[in-house]
């Protein structure tokens, strides 16, 4: 009798620190990755100080005082709001999303490296007037700012998909536009029907 009470003794204890740390995990860690929406954060990269404001919805409103710093802030928040969806957009379009996802989305990886749209963004970037393009660099340096910066959690599906987020270039934002593209386009045959 005093081993069956020392066995059961023991596991109610490990029962009882795994239920801590899974506490700890949920309620301490995994809420460090959650936007920051308070205080100051410390970056480099910025020509001044920018203001970034959220509503009690979560509309952000930025504040800088050139445009190159406002691109820059929108790709911190965008990062800190999107980074998953950013992520698998980009590994989307880029005919990548197998790596992280497994052999089941094979035939859309391949149809988007037939259809080339991560090339042509590739290929657009370079045409960029300069102005665009800094713009772009700007925005990327934001993305990549929070990447480098973040100290805390991941989001969940990072960890999930049992990858981290890879640096953003200024294509990864074209490929945005090429992507909603495609999906606009769904509706060629009722366009077709009503030309013809």
């Amino acid at each position: 009798m005093k081993w069956l009470r020392r066995i059961l003794g023991a596991l109610l204890g490990i029962f009882i620190l795994a239920a801590l740390a899974i506490v700890g995990v949920v309620f301490l860690w995994m809420p460090t990755s959650l936007p920051q929406t308070t205080g100051d954060i410390s970056v480099p990269g910025l020509a001044a100080p920018v203001q970034i404001l959220r509503d009690a919805d979560g509309i952000v409103t930025i504040r800088a005082q050139n445009d190159a710093d406002a691109a820059f802030a929108l790709g911190y928040v965008h990062a800190q709001d999107r980074l998953v969806q950013m992520e698998m957009m980009r590994r989307l379009v880029a005919g990548r999303l197998s790596e992280v996802v497994g052999s089941m989305t094979l035939s859309t990886d391949r149809t988007m490296r037939v259809l080339g749209l991560y090339r042509a963004a590739e290929q657009s970037e370079a045409l960029l007037p300069d102005e665009t393009r800094a713009r772009l660099e700007a925005y990327a340096a934001g993305v990549n700012a929070y990447i480098d910066g973040h100290s805390g959690a991941w989001p969940p599906e990072f960890y999930l998909l049992q990858t981290r987020p890879e640096p953003w270039r200024p294509q990864d934002s074209l490929l945005w536009g090429r992507l909603m593209s495609l999906q606009l386009s769904t509706n060629w045959p009722d366009e077709l029907l009503r030309a013809r």
